[in-house]
């Protein structure tokens, strides 16, 4: 019996939280028939192929799922916090269990074996069925959304410059957080470090927001009760200064390959009213970084990113390839912004990377969209660059000299918004994630249509158009930390009937087109290729597309994939009917 943990609020408010409404009798008893565990960090609570089947309640703290490879050594899964439940598969299917879960942190769990489990399900049937739907929701989540992760709780700070000041941009952080209505609670060396660790760790526990740990080269000792604590690491940087190793990250010892580290995010502060971002590279040389953000000190959409990301409600848009049909996704985003949606993070394939990129190496401004908008359609980048028809159709060099005109040797890495494309690297059938690298030989590489433009070169290997194994890549947006996805799709997957019996002939649409009668509607060949190279992809996409938030198909018909003479048509088309989906959005499910 566990009288004081059926009587701890936050302890109900868990079991509340993770099935729903219960009535106060079953609840009690659910607390008082379990067993409260306590597992200090590295301590395992079960290990793969265990045949244990008992259900775990994660009450505080938080652990890693683990996955034993053929060579021996372990994969991390994801990370499993406060609120959630593991382990409910191997109370109902009584197998030994799939993975090994270790406490990364203190962290404490309730558990019910068989035995409690069917005692309470004797007096309160209702709990059989609560546990049921939970475990059958779960299941409906497609594989992508298993990656979601519950959020932080506790994040250590490390200011890598100590005689840099960032109070101004710490407090502009919390003013986000608490308009979010996010609670936040700083403990620092001055006032925390002398406090008993039990002491310690119920002052984290107790607070229902997020804890900042600040951590410092004063006090190493310090430093690492905040690293041992912590669920996410962040390390704040004056962009301009020194990137080379501090010893702090040394002392602590940040980047060893060890199955307990923590994640780690990257903060490059930037003064106001900054320049574009230049060689940001240099700051992950020796460092193992999973996530690195720009932050421009007083700067809305920073400081609102920022929080979102820690928060767990970041937004990715992720959009898709068409050709000039791309003109509508810049529409589409203007719309977003103009209805107050900000992104986070964008990825694109094809004319989703060009067009998409583009709008990010913008910063999402209005005026500059629009003016690389008309320029890119004046330039007429897809007209009188035909070749010798050996490796591709199009020469490719106007769309490589525009691309390089617009963006020069800025790196992807450099964007003030985190962003990727995708292309699918020929040399070895496989698909690329572009993260990192030179923008411009990125994007050539994801727009590098086979037959239409030759493949790029990029590490001595071949790159082509990344539509032929993903034309909507959702599955990579699932890899960042993100809460909810905005997909665009410019392929139509419904079924697209012809009215004739069998394919015409070259000089029957000739006179076809001279007689300007309208019998026969087919696709031209820049169409039939691309739609042929993608239709392995367009599968993908159907699957892929249940677990966005908002999933929009663009209706563009007459528009040709090389025709960019109707840009302005395009540009109205992607903004109005984006617009007319955020209206007709439900008001309760709005996450904006």
């Amino acid at each position: 019996m566990n009288p004081n943990l059926s009587h701890n609020p936050h302890n109900r408010a868990i079991l509340l939280r993770l099935f729903g409404e219960l009535d106060d009798e079953l609840l009690t008893q659910i607390l008082e028939k379990g067993k409260v565990l306590e597992l200090d960090t590295g301590s395992f609570l079960f290990h793969q192929r265990d045949n244990d089947n008992s259900l775990y309640i994660v009450l505080s703290g938080r652990f890693r799922a683990l996955a034993e490879q053929s060579d021996g050594t372990l994969h991390a899964l994801g990370d499993i916090g406060e609120g959630e439940p593991i382990g409910e598969f191997a109370l109902f299917m009584a197998e030994p269990r799939s993975a090994s879960v270790v406490a990364i942190r203190k962290s404490i769990v309730l558990e019910l074996k068989e035995k409690e489990y069917h005692q309470i399900v004797a007096s309160h049937p209702a709990f059989s069925t609560k546990l049921t739907r939970f475990v059958v929701n779960r299941l409906r989540r497609n594989s992508l959304q298993q990656h979601l992760e519950t959020s932080a709780k506790n994040i250590a700070v490390i200011n890598l410059q100590s005689g840099n000041d960032i109070t101004e941009y710490t407090e502009a952080i919390k003013a986000q957080f608490e308009s979010l209505n996010v609670s936040i609670q700083i403990l620092d060396h001055d006032s925390h470090a002398n406090l008993e660790l039990q002491t310690m760790y119920d002052t984290l526990e107790q607070h229902d927001g997020l804890n900042f740990l600040v951590s410092s080269d004063e006090d190493l000792a310090w430093s690492r009760q905040c690293i041992i604590y912590a669920d996410l690491v962040v390390m704040a940087a004056d962009f301009y200064a020194d990137s080379s190793l501090q010893e702090i990250e040394k002392q602590l010892d940040l980047y060893s390959n060890n199955i307990l580290n923590k994640k780690i995010y990257l903060l490059l502060l930037h003064p106001e009213d900054a320049k574009f971002p230049q060689n940001t590279r240099r700051w992950f040389e020796n460092r193992k970084i999973n996530l690195h953000i720009h932050y421009r000190k007083n700067y809305g959409p920073d400081i609102r990113r920022f929080a979102r990301i820690l928060a767990n409600k970041a937004i990715g848009l992720v959009l898709g390839g068409g050709g000039a049909k791309g003109f509508a996704h810049l529409g589409a985003i203007l719309a977003l912004y103009e209805e107050g949606l900000e992104i986070d993070f964008l990825g694109g394939t094809s004319a989703g990377a060009l067009y998409g990129l583009t709008a990010s190496f913008s910063d999402f401004d209005k005026d500059r969209i629009h003016h690389y908008s008309r320029e890119s359609a004046e330039s007429k980048l897809t007209s009188n660059d035909f070749t010798i028809p050996l490796l591709s159709i199009m020469s490719g060099k106007k769309m490589s000299n525009y691309v390089k005109k617009m963006m020069g040797d800025t790196y992807l890495e450099d964007f003030w918004v985190g962003s990727y494309c995708v292309s699918t690297n020929y040399s070895n059938s496989t698909i690329k994630i572009h993260e990192r690298g030179l923008a411009r030989k990125q994007i050539e590489a994801s727009i590098a249509i086979p037959g239409i433009y030759p493949p790029v070169v990029i590490d001595n290997q071949l790159h082509v158009d990344g539509g032929v194994v993903d034309n909507l890549p959702i599955e990579t947006m699932y890899k960042y930390p993100v809460r909810h996805i905005i997909a665009i799709s410019l392929s139509q997957l419904r079924t697209q009937e012809v009215d004739f019996d069998e394919t015409p002939t070259a000089s029957k649409l000739i006179w076809n087109k001279i007689a300007g009668k309208k019998k026969y509607r087919i696709p031209g060949i820049s169409s039939i290729l691309v739609n042929s190279l993608t239709l392995n992809s367009r599968q993908k996409q159907e699957m892929t597309k249940s677990g966005v938030a908002i999933y929009l198909e663009m209706e563009l018909k007459g528009i040709g994939m090389l025709d960019d003479t109707k840009w302005k048509e395009i540009v109205k088309k992607g903004h109005d009917q984006m617009k007319n989906a955020l209206e007709n959005f439900p008001k309760e499910k709005r996450f904006w």
